[in-house]
């Protein structure tokens, strides 16, 4: 049940358009409870805001306080029943909450996350995140929950429909869980051929555009099939930057398999210093990561 709980994609950080520039330096920065005390603020004078509103419930996800982000999205329900992205995120953030106090084993609890993701699917047919976290939700969760890799390609399919190179990568996903990897590695080398066609992937964009655009986890895709085909190496480091540097209580892969995926990239770079260098920050982080040691050894034999 490996941390089957990815349903919680969520990109909590979707930023409405006024207050924009104040909260999305605080969020890049880190600074959470700086951002709640000014919101508590502007929210004492406009307590129905709903930009406000989802900027709180945002700054709680990104500090895992689920209790006070689902109570913040269930306000935002309540203001507007029929937005997408409310029902998405309030999905993701019960799923959290279920996890936490180890609700999850219960069917009932299952079934209200599906059904806020339902109910954002079926608003917004182009709504490309709550696709990936039913992809994630299925694949995911063991198969007396609901989990179901059939079910989980049916999102992927919905997906690649709306864009070829999430639709990809979201089988190679589920291909690599479901434990058939060749299978998983000919969909990474289809997605690479079409990351021109992501937003994100424009150069001119900014940091900030980019997280804007999908989930953290799809940068660590990104890096991970650049690995797997020694290609785009350049692209496979910006975007595994991206991900340890934004990383949050609603990414998916630890931290540790992140600096893994960096040590991969620099050494096929022939870069053996900073490649042990990352190995160095996994190990810092699980000194018994099986994986690191063995790059370790297979870096410490190319070094000159």
């Amino acid at each position: 049940m490996k941390n089957f709980v990815l349903i919680l994609l969520c990109p909590f950080f979707l930023i409405g358009q006024n207050y924009t520039q104040e909260f999305e330096t605080l969020f890049l920065a880190k600074t959470y409870d700086k951002a709640i005390q000014k919101l508590e603020l502007y929210l004492s004078k406009t307590p129905q805001d709903v930009v406000l509103i989802e900027l709180m419930g945002d700054a709680y996800g990104l500090q895992s306080n689920w209790s006070n982000a689902v109570a913040y999205y269930e306000q935002l329900l309540d203001l507007d029943p029929n937005n997408a992205n409310y029902h998405y995120k309030y999905g993701g953030v019960l799923g959290k909450l279920a996890k936490e106090e180890r609700k999850l084993s219960g069917i009932g609890q299952i079934s209200r996350v599906k059904t806020a993701f339902f109910k954002a699917a079926e608003l917004d047919p182009t709504h490309v995140n709550v696709r990936w976290a039913l992809v994630e939700l299925y694949t995911q969760l063991p198969s007396f929950l609901g989990g179901s890799y059939k079910k989980a390609l049916v999102y992927a399919d919905q997906l690649e429909e709306l864009s070829e190179s999430n639709g990809y990568f979201a089988k190679a996903y589920v291909f690599k869980n479901s434990g058939k990897d060749e299978t998983s590695k000919a969909y990474y080398k289809k997605a690479l051929g079409t990351l021109n066609e992501l937003a994100c992937f424009q150069p001119e964009l900014s940091h900030s555009a980019h997280l804007n655009m999908h989930t953290n986890s799809l940068h660590f895709l990104i890096a991970t099939a650049c690995v797997l085909h020694n290609t785009k190496l350049g692209i496979g480091l910006q975007y595994i930057q991206t991900y340890i540097d934004t990383i949050s209580s609603k990414d998916n892969e630890p931290l540790e398999e992140a600096y893994l995926i960096q040590a991969q990239l620099f050494k096929l770079q022939n870069n053996s210093s900073k490649a042990l260098s990352s190995i160095k920050q996994a190990l810092l982080l699980k000194p018994d990561f099986a994986a690191a040691l063995k790059e370790q050894q297979l870096i410490l034999l190319l070094k000159p």
